[in-house]
């Protein structure tokens, strides 16, 4: 008796569902009771386990039945699947996983399991020196390295073991983890999962070979919605409003521009680096007025009203959110414009390689007038200030400028760097494009709307007024990106902030590429740029420059968030599209959104994909461990699984349905959110950065 393919169908289709609602409800479990028992009830339950090889049999079966051996990438995309849940399977029955104590001059052989029981290992491995290595006049750590010999019998070789460069050696790796205080000894984190690994990587490679070969692949439904977009024309509709309001403010007394701009290009140390004055005083002026400036004055004018005219700044209103509403929250404010009055934060003398502020207790090797020039340098600028002597202060200013120069000339910023930072404050905070896009986008959406009812084409002259505008965003935004990777030597990519940047730079890169023949994305793109703006710059008033944490040095790491942000700003413009796709009545203009729906969502689910698996390759080299069940990961395999629905059309009747896209792109597109923001707000985790 042959099983009916509907029965296979049904058995697929519940068995990832349980998979689906199993990994929600653990997120959930681990954070109201812990990880033990969201690993204990379902990421270690058998019944977790049978659900998946259910679905994997039973989906197999239903594909070969379907013909997709002919169809070889995508035969090896699924098959690449079942390859990766084999050696995840295969390293959580046979992989040893530890962490292993040495002290300076001490040989181990053995090492402590996850069960705190020795572990032998056929070789030992000895601590010759651990170092941190710093960013160059700081005391920011770039690295942590462990000088080892490693000797097994006759053989014996040294090594040296840092973040992102552990030791392989006969099936084990040893990834640096922490050190002791005094810097003697170092804990190393311990994995030997030989067959594990090779199986899962395996997988990876067979994954990204048909990822790329499915787009030629004729008969898929990508292909086919692509065909049927290029016969037609279709517009979307939406509304959206967006409002701005300030406070108004009382200003202090402030000194004149120029003279607040000649002294934001001194240097202080702040946040783990050098930087230029008028960084620090963004930020600060940021945290208590939630703006870069008010009443017309700059950042740097405000500040220094701060440190010389204390008197008439103390009792200008603080920024208050309505989270913040609390008499404690103001005094912290209030307490940061009084620390910049007594000139603690002001580390702008460089000592030995340390820095120091006038009110810090100096070092006594300094020389009696050095000392003096220290202690008295910023109140001769105030004495001058008070006195209205702006031209005076202004050489002050400029001898304490060259004595910085003289002292820590080695690790200074060029002047190169300096120009590129203070570009960098003067634009780098979008809130003035934000609100124009999100304006932008609902005029836009309305006129789309009004061609769409009346089945017209969106007059040329307005598509090349998209393009040009969605050109010169990219530009900016691109601009303002490559200043800021520039001035903290590292890609941004590593908070809340430069996540959502990159995904309103996603969206215009979109944008410009796709416009003029896709006139849809215009609305969309503007709007979803908009709106990324303004999380970034209210949600956290754009946040401090710092250096990257050693474990973040890593080229996978990019990779991995570029996947990942380009795919969240791709389901964006779906949901988007879905939106529309609900509200317009056209048949053919909501089967040609649904089209453009699905063409967005292959690549995006594709590009998730292989974010989320080159993020398990980096924190594989990283720490040992290529997945952990971290919220954040296992929302983001719940997101992969949701939206692969979307791409088995074929064998989804509802799929054929316009109007069941639209209400999927948009129900779905829930799972983003919550990847994003409720991980990040919510459930918390290794992967909690807003």
């Amino acid at each position: 008796m042959t099983i009916d393919n509907r029965v296979f169908k049904t058995t697929t289709l519940v068995s990832v569902s349980a998979v689906i609602v199993s990994m929600m409800a653990a997120t959930v479990l681990e954070k109201i009771y812990g990880s033990q028992l969201a690993f204990r009830l379902i990421y270690h339950n058998p019944v977790f386990f049978a659900f998946w090889a259910l679905a994997i049999v039973s989906g197999l079966v239903l594909a070969y039945r379907s013909g997709m051996q002919k169809r070889i990438p995508v035969l090896t995309l699924h098959l690449a699947f079942v390859m990766m849940l084999a050696g995840a399977l295969t390293t959580f029955l046979t992989s040893e996983n530890g962490r292993l104590h040495l002290r300076e001059s001490e040989a181990m052989n053995y090492f402590a399991d996850k069960d705190m029981m020795r572990a032998d290992m056929p070789f030992s491995i000895e601590l010759k020196q651990f170092q941190i290595e710093y960013y160059a006049g700081t005391e920011s750590p770039m690295d942590y390295s462990s000088f080892v010999t490693v000797t097994d019998g006759d053989r014996q070789f040294q090594t040296e073991i840092s973040m992102n460069h552990p030791l392989k050696y006969r099936g084990y790796r040893f990834y640096q983890s922490s050190y002791d205080p005094d810097m003697k000894g170092s804990t190393l984190a311990v994995s030997h999962d030989p067959w594990g690994v090779a199986i899962s990587y395996t997988g990876y490679f067979l994954l990204m070979a048909s990822l790329i070969g499915f787009f030629f692949v004729k008969q898929s439904g990508f292909r086919a919605a692509l065909a049927r977009l290029s016969k037609r024309a279709a517009v979307i509709l939406l509304l959206m409003v967006g409002t701005h309001a300030s406070a108004a403010t009382t200003a202090g007394k402030v000194i004149p521009a120029d003279l607040a701009e000649q002294m934001g290009t001194m240097l202080v140390y702040y946040n783990g680096r050098v930087a230029p004055l008028e960084t620090l005083a963004r930020d600060y002026v940021m945290k208590v007025y939630g703006k870069p400036g008010i009443e017309g004055y700059s950042a740097m004018q405000v500040f220094t009203g701060w440190m010389f005219h204390y008197d008439t700044w103390s009792g200008v209103p603080v920024k208050l959110k309505k989270k913040e509403r609390g008499q404690q929250i103001e005094e912290e404010k209030h307490y940061l414009v009084r620390q910049v009055a007594s000139q603690r934060v002001l580390k702008i003398f460089m000592i030995d390689g340390q820095w120091y502020s006038p009110a810090d207790h100096l070092p006594e090797s300094v020389a009696p007038e050095e000392w003096t020039f220290m202690r008295s340098v910023l109140s001769l600028v105030a004495e001058h200030v008070f006195n209205e002597e702006f031209s005076e202060a202004s050489q002050v200013v400029e001898k304490l400028k060259l004595y910085q120069q003289k002292n820590a000339k080695e690790i200074l910023p060029s002047a190169f760097h300096m120009k590129a930072e203070h570009l960098y404050n003067q634009i780098g905070r979008p809130m003035v494009p934000a609100m124009a896009l999100v304006t932008l986008g609902m005029i836009l959406f309305v006129m789309t709307g009004i061609f769409t009812a009346k089945e017209k084409r969106i007059p040329r002259a307005v598509v090349l007024a998209e393009v040009v505008t969605s050109t010169a965003l990219f530009i900016y935004l691109t601009i303002v990106l490559g200043l800021r990777w520039y001035v903290q030597h590292h890609i941004p990519m590593a908070s809340g902030f430069e996540m959502m940047m990159l995904i309103a730079w996603c969206a215009m890169l979109a944008a410009s590429v796709f416009i003029k023949r896709l006139p849809v994305l215009a609305p969309m793109a503007f709007i979803l740029t908009g709106f990324a703006l303004l999380v970034a710059v209210l949600g956290e008033s754009n946040p401090q420059i710092t250096p990257l944490m050693p474990v973040l040095s890593s080229p996978l790491l990019a990779i991995h968030v570029a996947c990942m942000m380009i795919s969240y700003t791709m389901f964006g413009l779906g949901a988007l599209n879905g939106i529309m796709g609900l509200v317009i009545r056209n048949s053919n203009a909501s089967r040609d959104l649904a089209d453009i729906s699905l063409v967005i969502i292959y690549p995006a689910v594709f590009l998730l994909t292989t974010g989320t698996f080159l993020g398990a390759i980096w924190a594989n080299v990283s720490w040992g461990s290529y997945w952990s069940w971290d919220p954040k990961e296992t929302w983001a395999l719940i997101t992969i699984l949701v939206y692969s629905f979307s791409l088995h059309g074929a064998s989804l009747p509802k799929f054929r349905n316009p109007r069941f896209i639209h209400l999927f792109t948009i129900i779905s597109f829930i799972c983003v959110l919550i990847t994003y923001f409720g991980v990040n707000l919510i459930l918390g985790g290794m992967h909690s950065y807003a």
